[in-house]
């Protein structure tokens, strides 16, 4: 059929009726019928004017009516309140020519909208409006009664009238996501969890969008700005490690803490406090001591002072924080074992600008030399030490464990003995050259880090007990764990548990190691490091009794 054969009197009396029957159906107002039947007629007449060739009138008319309807709702009804969600998925698969600008981003909203929805709700959108399945197929299909389908699909149309009125907020995460940086306290499991799942922006933002309140599939995609089925796969592999529980039904919420500017303040804030009134102190326990602990005749006791107090402050503030409570306290917060394998706390923050840093941190330039790149304690049944990564060893991260300690006690029992070397002693010699530990004078290994043998390791313990058990020293730094504790009671959401609050009050509490150094640095009681020294600061290496 042609325009011709449209525009005759008989067929425009008919389809004029049709057209007003649509334009009343969908406005429920005679005026506003009125117009828009007139609307659609002008845009009938355009679509023929060059004689288009059309086999079936009836499904054009009706094409016709549903564009120019959407262009109508597109241009009066700005809030739209009231869409007809199953017109919207009509036109997507249509192929228009009229569509305005206003009507494709209504269309791509819905799209949008739909990619929103939980696995079975866009299974049953996209087969009853894409696949043009009927209800009785589809049900065959998901093996669900008929009228579960049903119900399902009056669910759909529901939520999508309702997400198609909401205004998306400037404080959306997907138009301002955030940046996480997520480490571990413990043993992480066997494929490096949790840091392993944190690779990506999507993961760390679903964290954070249900880290205040529990939310559905379909709310964390559409607060976070991704579909659904990317949003399934995160959370998926999230509970396999407890790192996400369900709550209710269908509702998702982070479990473990998330630091925020907040948090970080308030702890930081309490630390530097802590630091101004104990670093002197702390200092002079071990600056005063130092000619006893050198007597010792530990490996590298003929380091420069400088040095020595770089390594022996940290682990004399360590060694006595973590004697605070007696073992069964500490082995009551220890982490529980997960899904993964794993015994770990996951440590997670929110990482922010560095003008977001200077402008909400107090006291920025001081605070953030108390950072870590982690506080490396190694122990076996033979050795043990204490490696910390900080701002004055750049914050990097050195590989440090129990075999580079084992290592280090061959050397030296090679400087003992004053044997020769072997093709291996000549390995471990060159990688510890290359870590720091050691340098060569002429063919002799020279220790360059504080190794203590078992005896020597016990007479420094029982000199830092002493000189610190005069100053109370342990009383201060239970006060420590709980006025710790007390913030994170107060700042961390109500679901997560006391035992993980505790664990990570006491962790954080040993920021006090850096808050002090920077005291003293700043104050001019400890100077700077070398540039040389670097990559063995604050690094001590003992042996146990065997």
């Amino acid at each position: 059929m042609t325009a011709h054969n449209l525009l005759s009197e008989s067929h425009l009396q008919v389809y004029s009726k049709k057209i007003f029957g649509f334009a009343l159906s969908k406005t429920s107002h005679e005026q506003n019928a009125k117009d828009l039947s007139q609307e659609i007629s002008l845009a009938l007449y355009r679509s023929l004017g060059t004689g288009r060739q059309v086999d079936n009138m009836d499904a054009w008319v009706h094409t016709i009516c549903c564009y120019t309807w959407s262009n109508y709702l597109a241009r009066e009804k700005r809030h739209w309140s009231n869409v007809d969600i199953d017109h919207m998925h009509s036109l997507l698969d249509e192929k228009a020519e009229i569509l305005t600008e206003e009507t494709d981003h209504m269309l791509l909203g819905l799209r949008q909208e739909v990619a929103y929805l939980s696995r079975l709700h866009r299974d049953i959108t996209v087969q009853y409006y894409y696949e043009r399945k009927s209800v009785e197929q589809i049900a065959e299909r998901l093996q669900i009664a008929a009228g579960t389908v049903k119900w399902h699909l009056f669910e759909v149309r529901k939520k999508l009238k309702e997400a198609m009125k909401m205004e998306q907020t400037v404080d959306n995460l997907s138009f301002n996501p955030v940046r996480m940086m997520v480490g571990h306290s413990g043993s992480p499991g066997p494929n490096n969890e949790p840091n392993c799942y944190f690779n990506s922006l999507l993961t760390a933002n679903i964290c954070v969008a249900i880290y205040e309140k529990a939310l559905s599939i379909e709310d964390i995609a559409r607060k976070i700005g991704t579909a659904s089925a990317f949003v399934e796969d995160e959370i998926q592999k999230l509970e396999k490690s407890d790192l996400v529980l369900q709550k209710g039904k269908g509702k998702y919420r982070t479990n473990f803490i998330i630091e925020t500017m907040v948090s970080l303040s308030a702890e930081t804030d309490y630390i530097k406090s802590k630091a101004e009134e104990l670093a002197e102190e702390i200092c002079a326990c071990v600056a005063d001591n130092l000619s006893e602990i050198r007597s010792l005749g530990f490996h590298g006791s003929d380091l420069n002072d400088t040095f020595l107090l770089w390594a022996l402050l940290p682990y004399a503030i360590f060694q006595q924080y973590y004697q605070v409570k007696d073992t069964a306290y500490y082995a009551r917060y220890q982490p529980d074992e997960r899904k993964d394998g794993g015994k770990y706390i996951v440590a997670a923050s929110i990482v922010y600008s560095e003008e977001e840093y200077r402008k909400r941190l107090p006291n920025h330039e001081i605070v953030r030399k108390y950072a870590t790149n982690g506080i490396k304690s190694r122990n076996s049944d033979y050795y043990g030490g204490l490696q910390i990564e900080s701002w004055w060893s750049g914050m990097t991260w050195r590989d440090f464990d129990v075999s580079d300690i084992a290592d280090m006690a061959r050397v030296v029992d090679l400087i003992e003995s004053g044997e020769s070397h072997n093709e291996y002693d000549k390995l471990i010699i060159a990688r510890l050259v290359e870590k720091g530990f050691v340098s060569m004078d002429g063919s002799k290994p020279v220790c360059l880090v504080p190794f203590f043998n078992a005896a020597q390791h016990e007479a420094l313990h029982l000199i830092l007990d002493r000189v610190f058990c005069d100053i109370d020293f342990k009383k201060k730094l239970d006060q420590i764990y709980e006025d710790m504790t007390a913030i994170w009671r107060r700042d961390a959401p109500s679901f997560i548990s006391d035992k993980e609050i505790v664990y990570k009050a006491i962790g954080d509490g040993a920021t006090l190691i850096f808050a002090v150094l920077e005291y003293l640095e700043r104050r001019g009681k400890l100077s700077l490091p070398a540039d040389t020294e670097k990559k063995r600061l604050t690094t001590i290496l003992w042996r146990y009794p065997h």
